[in-house]
Formats: structure tokens, sequence, C-alpha cells
């Protein structure tokens, strides 16, 4: 049934908000789930404003009460651009959220709607992304209440996160790697070969300029200010990198850059085509091509590959720039099945003999090991 508005009163989205002025000031709060909530709400807090002297300078937040959109706005003007390198990723999230939310005001943001909202993105995208697009909304109202747009008792930290599964084990196969080579673009090529070989994020790819180049140490400096960690950290270079980026950028500058010179910001709808079109049968129209593979699962691939090829898992960490041995080991290390099967294949059998109730039974111990285990 209808829920009907009285007078200072409002329902919206499952909850009750009060809306008064007193002493030249607009006053807008959420007031609960019930009529009665709200209207006892409301007079706590018109008590409270009556009880306070005007000129002590400590009156309950003034409601200016901004639309989400143009207080967003002031946020990636004032906050995002002076104190967060991702305040390009909080654009592409503000504009998912206020296509969604519209024109309400901060403080019609209810718990409910932001629920109705991560329901509505998870039929879309990965809960990775709503993450990301909820960690922003919940800053933009913290900051908000900060600068007194909203009132300090908003539910802030019952805005609750998806846990992620953050365990994928995504690896290029030979022949996928081929195929994704034949269709990528030119200048997506070079980018795809670099992440293989090195393990670098995309991120640090797009980012890395010719003066982080060191071809005496065969190194790449990875700067603070393009690393994940925060940290600076070397990658080492093979002999395809060395070459591959000499020919890229010679006389400095960004090592991948359009012809303006400027570098790539985003080259996902480009990696996407290139895996839809790298087809087993390029005649056979329903052949989807190489299915979910994200750029991301080439740093994947590479660690396994180290792995798989006798690497050091402490020397892998180092080189992707983990903070502990554990991560590398969890989410980076995914043997393939050949790999498993070789590896196997590789254990010499060797009988060794045991005494139990008078029988001699056969057991079977690996070359590497000198005994057998319990």
């Amino acid at each position: 049934m209808k829920q009907k508005n009285e007078r200072n009163l409002k329902f919206r989205d499952g909850n009750y908000y009060f809306d008064f002025s007193f002493r030249g000031k607009r006053y807008i709060r959420l007031g609960g789930s019930t009529k009665q909530a709200a209207k006892d709400a409301m007079v706590r807090l018109r008590v409270e404003l009556l009880n306070k002297p005007e000129s002590d300078g400590r009156y309950p937040i003034e409601a200016e009460d901004p639309v989400f959109p143009d207080f967003a706005k002031e946020f990636i003007e004032l906050y995002a651009k002076a104190k967060k390198r991702s305040w390009q990723r909080d654009e592409y999230s503000i504009a998912r959220l206020s296509a969604f939310f519209g024109r309400r005001h901060l403080s019609q943001i209810s718990l409910l709607l932001i629920e109705k909202y991560k329901l509505e993105r998870k039929a879309k995208v990965s809960t990775a992304t709503i993450n990301r697009e909820l960690a922003c909304l919940k800053t933009i109202l913290s900051v908000a209440i900060d600068w007194n747009k909203l009132v300090a008792s908003f539910p802030l930290k019952k805005i609750e996160l998806t846990e992620e599964n953050n365990t994928r084990t995504r690896v290029l196969l030979p022949d996928e790697e081929t195929r994704l080579m034949a269709e990528a673009t030119p200048h997506l090529r070079p980018m795809i070969t670099l992440a293989l070989n090195t393990g670098m994020r995309l991120g640090e790819i797009l980012k890395l300029r010719r003066e982080h180049i060191n071809f005496t140490t065969r190194m790449i400096t990875i700067p603070v200010e393009n690393s994940k960690s925060k940290k600076t950290r070397l990658v080492p270079m093979k002999d395809e990198v060395i070459d591959l980026i000499r020919g890229l950028a010679p006389a400095g500058g960004f090592i991948f850059r359009k012809r303006n010179s400027e570098p790539y910001k985003n080259i996902t709808t480009g990696f996407k085509a290139a895996c839809h079109q790298a087809k087993k049968d390029p005649e056979d129209e329903k052949d989807p091509g190489i299915v979910n593979l994200l750029f991301h699962d080439l740093r994947h691939t590479f660690a396994t590959r180290f792995i798989e090829a006798g690497g050091n898992v402490v020397i892998l960490s180092k080189i992707l720039g983990h903070s502990t041995i554990s991560i590398t080991y969890n989410r980076y290390c995914h043997p393939s099945n050949d790999a498993m099967l070789a590896a196997v294949e590789n254990m010499t059998e060797k009988p060794a003999q045991h005494e139990r109730q008078g029988e001699r039974l056969p057991v079977y111990v690996s070359a590497t090991s000198s005994k057998v285990d319990s």
C-alpha cells in the first residue's frame, strides 16, 4: 500500500524523511523506517536546536543536502584529483552511480536503494567492479559528512561490500596466444608481448616511459607513482623485451603512445575485440574466439610460465611486486594440466620394502626423497 506523505514528512524507498526550516536554515534528515520514528527524530532535533544558543557555532549540520551528481563533480575537482591517483576510475564509477540515483539528494540515498543498485549492477558487471563503485560512493558520502553536506548520523558503516573471489586461474594457452597475436592491432600486440614476458600490470605498461628503461642493467623501473603497492620495483628484461622497447621509443617519452605522443588511456575494447576475432575456425560464425580472458590474465600467464620453467617463487614475488609470498602462491601460481602431468611422470618410481604384520609391501617414493613419508 502506498504510504501517504504528511507535512514535514516524506516517504521514499522504504524510509521516512523529515524536512523543516529553523532560523533561516533548512534541515532534511533520514527519520527512520516508520512514521512515528521519523516524527520522534524530528522533535528531538527541534528541541536540540532550540536549546543551543545561536552564537556558539555548534549548530547541527546545515542541510545543504546537494543532489548527488552536483556534489560528485565537486568531489572530483576538490578531493579526488588532489588526493587520489585513481580519480579517473572514480569518474567512471560516478557515471554509473549517477545514472542510477538520478537527481536524488545525498540524504535520499538509503541503504535499501543501495541494495537495489547492487542487485541491478550484479546482472551486468563483476563483483569487483560493484565493490569499486560502492567504495567510491562511501568515500563521497564520507567527504560530504566532513564538508557539512550530510548529517553525521548517516549509516555509512552499514554500506557493505560483497566478498570477492580473487583467485582467478585463467591463463593464456599457447594456441590461444598465437591466435590472439594474429588478431591484435599493431599498437596492442607489443603490449601483450610485454605483459607475457614481464608480468607487468596494464596500468604500469600504459604509463611506461623511456627513462624507466635501463638497457645496461636490463631492468625496467616501476616508479612509485605508477606502482599499485606505492613502492618502486625492478622488472628484469629478456632479449625479446629489450628488442621490443628499442624499436618503440628510441627518442624518449611514453613507450606506448598515439600519433600525438599522448599515452593510451585504455585498451580494453581493443583487447576484447581481438579475443573475439581469435577464432579456431575463422569460417565458423558461432566460434566465440578466446573466451573469459582479461588483460590482467596475461600477468597470471607470466607467473604460471615462470614457475613451470623452474623459477623461484620468492623471485617471482619480487618481480610482481607483491607484499607477501602468499599472494603470489594463492593468486598467480596456477600450473597447467600438462605441467602437473609432466611433474608426476618425471618422478622415478623406486620400490622400497616395508615390514608390517609379516607381509612385505611395496612402497614407492620419489627420486628426490630420501625417506618415506609417514
